[in-house]
């Protein structure tokens, strides 16, 4: 992992979320220029997948030959970087876009700036006895007979990050689509990160959890955790037309600074080009980046392949925001115009990048 990589703990991350809201006067990244060092937020307790397009972006020298260094601040959860974002810690945030849209719907300003992945790569994942317990044989079962299977899962314990997060909604939506009521026939575990629901499925504590790669395939080589259903499948209902991993920042930091946030996005630009176009080498430069130290390099071919395909395009759709709300995944918000996309949803960044560099990319 990156040396500028910065994982903290639940104090130190407060204390730096109440630093950082002492500045609201005048926004950190409204401090940055050209040259300067960026503080990038990732709503996560360690690197995912998802992330490639802007890791790669730092291992192939594009945020240098733009004149910036960085480091990432992996905030372990996506409710708790938005609590940094909107206090001024860092520059861009990193993640899913729920809680920006239910903070967007409260009045808050914020701006999405690129897509890091199409869609959510999420994982319904269930323990080895629990399979054993319902005869599951993973996911080379037939899709309609392993749904069928989840209406006897009465009681199951299921481990996600934290409640509102989309772990927690795509846990619910598991069960909810083979008619079981996520409140009252089963346990939905927050766990706050994924290690600890690795943990806590090695123990007995869960029967179940839900994931993103490489953490996925991290659980299924240490504990023997059975992949179950997939989002990039489409075996969980609803869930691969909703917008996937972001850049996020807010609108006062981006109005003072655009030519900071034009130098992201072009290097992430580029990243995502990289993957998509050279997906071999990216994908061995991944490793050896981000994932090296956590991923046995007999496992990074699979994970590498199956989950590739969530990189598509730099440009985030309206028609994928709306998604999450058609979905009901943002609390409080039942008409997608609670959302302001026109003011949120801000593509001229990618419009430079993909003119700058000479990208035909896909809308």
């Amino acid at each position: 992992m990156n040396t500028n990589d910065l994982k903290v703990s639940r104090r130190q991350f407060l204390a730096m979320a109440a630093a950082g809201g002492a500045s609201l006067a005048l926004p950190r990244a409204a401090l940055s220029k050209a040259g300067d060092h960026l503080t990038m937020l990732m709503g996560s307790g360690g690197p995912l997948l998802a992330w490639a397009p802007h890791f790669l972006a730092e291992t192939m020298g594009y945020y240098k030959e733009e004149g910036l260094t960085l480091e990432r601040i992996y905030t372990r959860s996506g409710p708790a970087g938005m609590t940094a974002l909107v206090s001024g810690a860092g520059n861009a945030y990193y993640t899913a876009p729920g809680e920006l849209l239910a903070a967007t719907a409260r009045g808050q300003k914020f701006k999405i700036l690129m897509a890091q992945s199409a869609f959510n790569e999420l994982y319904f994942m269930v323990s080895p006895s629990y399979a054993a317990k319902h005869s599951i044989t993973g996911d080379s079962t037939p899709l309609g007979q392993r749904l069928s299977t989840v209406k006897n899962f009465k009681g199951l314990r299921c481990g996600v990050t934290s409640p509102g997060s989309i772990t927690d909604y795509c846990a619910r939506q598991v069960l909810a689509q083979s008619g079981l009521d996520p409140a009252s026939d089963a346990t939905i575990v927050p766990l706050q990160s994924t290690s600890n629901m690795i943990a806590a499925m090695a123990n007995g504590t869960i029967d179940a959890m839900v994931a993103t790669p490489p953490v996925t395939s991290i659980a299924a080589a240490r504990v023997g955790a059975v992949f179950f259903l997939s989002v990039s499948k489409d075996e969980i209902s609803g869930f691969k037309s909703l917008a996937g991993h972001l850049i996020e920042a807010r609108v006062a930091d981006v109005e003072q600074n655009p030519d900071l946030y034009t130098a992201i996005v072009r290097a992430d630009t580029r990243g995502l080009r990289y993957v998509i176009e050279n997906k071999k080498e990216a994908g061995e430069a991944l490793y050896k980046a981000q994932f090296s130290s956590t991923v046995e390099p007999t496992v990074w071919a699979s994970v590498w392949e199956q989950n590739w395909s969530q990189f598509k395009s730099p440009y985030v759709t309206r028609q994928s925001l709306e998604a999450w709300v058609t979905m009901k995944l943002v609390p409080g918000v039942s008409d997608p115009k609670a959302l302001h996309l026109d003011e949120v949803l801000d593509m001229r960044f990618v419009d430079q990048a993909v003119k700058k560099i000479g990208w035909k990319a896909s809308a």
